[in-house]
């Protein structure tokens, strides 16, 4: 709502400078002009005071949504609206009709559109646009709105200003075509009504920065609140269970060949105005049982001066850590805290979940689902006793455990295994450094004695023995024959 009205403010004195501009204009070109220039600007006058006046309305009047730049129109509007917030400085923005021709500023008259340029946005106004897709050129920022002026309007009634968490709200939404209720049976496809929440960043409230909750989506097909399938109206119900804060709600309707919003003024949702106090007992111990024990207590305390408190009735129910679950309900008026006695079923988590029903201040009346309510109890526990004197029987088990010696520790063994382990792991980095064998360590075996090599013959001696060798194959050749020769010599 800040932002609104910040824009309202400077929209204004952007109309009344212009507004003083078209004056004076208009008083200097009627003494050069002829009456119809002077009519024309006599027109363009109540252009600004009716666009503005527009803009002062803008949260409850119909839209189009504005995505990447672009809309759709369909063939049901009149006359359009927009209003393109862009940077400060930056050039007016240029409009595509889906036929691909351009709109400017410069050309706006005698395209017959009423536009006015501002340095930080433009007010446009379009009387029987063209349908279908839309895109708008420029550095736009995405408060921009997109009104329309058609017989197809979505109309939704008003939500309560003094809103809670975890309250439950009914809403009613028309579609209305020329104020009559819109007969949707034709349509193949079952209308949807799209109920979101918008964050206004607001640093005063604990849900800035939270964006865009979708709280609920309601058919109309006639089941659940809706009463009729198909008649234009949706009836439903919706929980507020989000963050509190302030919100923007906006109500949303699509169909294949529109698609109608509309958003309402800012609202605050405060937080639950009813407390839980709990005053736990102590768990019992184990094996006693339930009603010896004191039960738990529950205080409800109301916050807020804002509710009747004499007309306030709480139920719900409790779930026991033994997995029980019980059912109360404090329905007696009154204007002290109402107390609920829980059944102690010892150490565990006890759960509650309950309801609240009762009347504001103003009369409203309110169905108020609280936050869930958990507290712990924890397992008791016990000292050991104390005893004066030991019994005979543990003394004696004492002094056997005393007299018996305890065994010495094993140094010798200890130290030779490690000086085993050195030794070897000595040893194998020794043969493997020094590339040797396992073999070589058995230094006792007699080594195998290489034959030494024969002594180079001379070339008389190699003629003998090649003689003698010639005379030994001829004798083997003629062993019948006796060789009777006498040698030489």
């Amino acid at each position: 709502m800040a932002k609104l009205i910040s824009w309202l403010v400077v929209l204004l004195f952007s109309s009344n400078l212009l507004a003083q501009q078209t004056d004076t204009g208009q008083a200097g070109t009627e003494q050069t002009t002829t009456a119809q220039t002077a009519t024309e600007h006599a027109e363009q006058q109540p252009l600004l005071h009716n666009g503005f006046e527009l803009l002062s309305d803008l949260p409850t009047k119909n839209q189009i949504p504005l995505f990447e730049n672009r809309f759709r129109i369909d063939e049901h509007v009149e006359e359009i609206t927009l209003l393109l917030f862009r940077r400060r400085g930056s050039a007016s923005a240029v409009l595509v009709q889906p036929d691909g021709s351009k709109l400017h500023f410069n050309t706006a008259e005698q395209n017959k559109i009423r536009w006015h340029d501002a340095s930080s946005y433009d007010l446009i106004e379009i009387k029987n646009p063209m349908p279908g897709p839309w895109q708008a050129i420029g550095r736009l920022l995405p408060e921009s709105r997109i009104m329309v002026l058609t017989d197809i309007k979505l109309d939704v009634d008003p939500l309560p200003a003094n809103l809670m968490v975890g309250e439950t709200v009914k809403v009613t939404a028309r579609l209305t075509n020329g104020n009559e209720p819109m007969n949707a049976r034709d349509f193949r496809e079952v209308l949807m009504l799209e109920v979101i929440f918008v964050s206004t960043n607001n640093a005063n409230y604990d849900n800035f920065g939270r964006g865009v909750v979708q709280v609920a989506q309601f058919r109309d097909d006639g089941k659940g609140y809706d009463e009729r399938a198909r008649d234009g109206v949706f009836t439903g119900e919706f929980q507020l269970r989000f963050v509190s804060g302030e919100w923007i709600p906006k109500y949303i309707v699509r169909t294949p060949l529109y698609t109608r919003e509309v958003e309402q003024p800012p609202v605050v949702l405060q937080a639950a105005p009813i407390v839980a106090d709990i005053i736990a007992a102590p768990a019992l111990p184990d094996g006693q049982p339930a009603d010896q024990g004191k039960p738990h207590q529950v205080l409800f305390r109301i916050t807020d001066d804002s509710i009747d408190k004499a007309t306030v009735l709480l139920q719900g129910r409790v779930r026991y850590p033994n997995g029980e679950v019980d059912e109360f309900a404090l329905n007696e008026p009154g204007l002290t805290a109402r107390e609920v006695m829980l059944h102690n079923r010892g150490h565990g988590s006890y759960i509650l979940e309950v309801q609240a029903f009762g009347a504001m201040q103003d009369g409203r009346q309110f169905m108020l689902s609280l936050p869930e309510t958990s507290f712990v109890v924890k397992m008791p526990v016990f000292e050991a006793p104390v005893l004066d004197e030991l019994p005979q029987s543990i003394k004696d088990e004492i002094a056997a455990e005393q007299a018996e010696p305890e065994p010495e520790f094993p140094w010798g063994l200890v130290i030779g295994a490690n000086l085993l382990i050195l030794c070897g792991g000595g040893l194998a980095i020794w043969i493997v450094i020094t590339d040797r064998k396992w073999a070589d360590l058995l230094f006792w075996r007699k080594k195998p004695v290489a034959a030494e090599p024969e002594p180079a013959k001379s070339e008389t001696q190699q003629a003998a023995t090649a003689k003698n060798n010639a005379n030994a194959q001829k004798n083997n050749d003629m062993d019948d024959i006796l060789d009777l020769t006498l040698p030489d010599d």
